[in-house]
């Protein structure tokens, strides 16, 4: 894998990042008006009927044929696609519901225990050997968690539980999105994370709808652009570049997350919150320099053998 592979897959993560934090200041905008799980829906809508846009389209077919919409749903791992599509489901509403209760960065700040979970993952499920170093990590990383949160001081807001389910959803979609990414196409696994979550939240739409104006509706079209586009963008960085290349830049979405809080809604982290923030993401990037370490090693013991 050349340079310019790994400097595209860290542009395309960097622009995802940017476009996630738009879409989560929507989240929160549009949670104002509306229940949760109608703003997710909102969301999932549009990404569904943008899903052509992504896919690969022979010369000469218009983007809607149905020839052309068949052929995003051709997967190697259709188990698979379905597990980490109902993950991102999972990880979507928890998110939504956090940032509808409290500050963007704070929410950010909780769920960036994604990588180190991914680490943890890593370790039971795929085989990779994590040492006591890497553990050690995790646990810091557990560390600032709490320091955000403040549970037992009479500041913690549930809220946050909803930041750590979104993280705990996040980190297994993530892992069996680099699995599914070595056959299948982005189109493909954006087409079944853009499915299952529109049907599921379809089917609870009659019991929670409430009347949308049209300036929600406005806000639901962008949620759906920025989703689809977001999450096109994420996995087209794990086709062009390895997680090890990738992980550290996964943190300056924590940057556009303080930013846009700070302007748009008025939110500025408390010290707490930097402290923890400062642990989380120290913590991220011990853990990626011993994995790099690791693999050095391994590649001299290759070389040798």
């Amino acid at each position: 894998m050349t340079k310019d592979n790994h400097l595209r897959g860290i542009l395309f993560l960097l622009g995802s990042g940017i476009v996630f934090t738009i879409l989560d200041s929507l989240a929160k905008e549009t949670s104002y008006f509306i229940p949760v799980l109608q703003v997710a829906w909102g969301r999932y809508v549009f990404h569904v009927v943008f899903l052509p846009f992504y896919a690969e389209r022979p010369v000469g077919q218009p983007v809607w044929s149905a020839t052309r919409w068949a052929r995003m749903f051709v997967t190697k791992h259709p188990w698979l696609q379905l597990a980490r599509s109902l993950l991102l489901l999972g990880a979507t509403l928890f998110f939504f519901g956090a940032v509808s209760y409290v500050p963007l960065a704070e929410a950010q700040a909780v769920a960036f225990i994604e990588p180190l979970l991914i680490t943890g993952i890593a370790h039971f499920f795929l085989a990779e050997r994590v040492g006591v170093r890497r553990w050690l990590a995790i646990a810091v990383g557990f560390i600032g968690v709490l320091v955000v949160i403040r549970p037992g001081f009479g500041m913690m807001h549930w809220g946050m539980l909803l930041s750590l389910g979104s993280a705990g959803c996040g980190s297994i979609y993530a892992t069996l999105t680099r699995i599914v990414s070595r056959e299948d196409s982005a189109g493909t696994s954006l087409a079944y994370s853009g499915i299952a979550g529109f049907i599921g939240l379809t089917l609870a739409m009659p019991f929670i709808w409430q009347p949308a104006s049209g300036t929600v509706w406005l806000l639901f079209f962008a949620l759906g652009v920025s989703g689809g586009l977001g999450h096109y963008l994420m996995i087209k960085a794990f086709e062009a570049a390895p997680g090890g290349t990738l992980a550290p830049f996964i943190y300056v979405q924590m940057l556009w997350m303080v930013i846009i809080g700070f302007i748009w809604f008025g939110d500025w982290p408390a010290i707490t919150t930097w402290v923890g923030i400062a642990l989380i993401v120290g913590s991220g990037l011990y853990a990626l320099h011993r994995e790099r370490i690791r693999a050095r090693e391994r590649a001299r013991i290759s070389t040798r053998s």
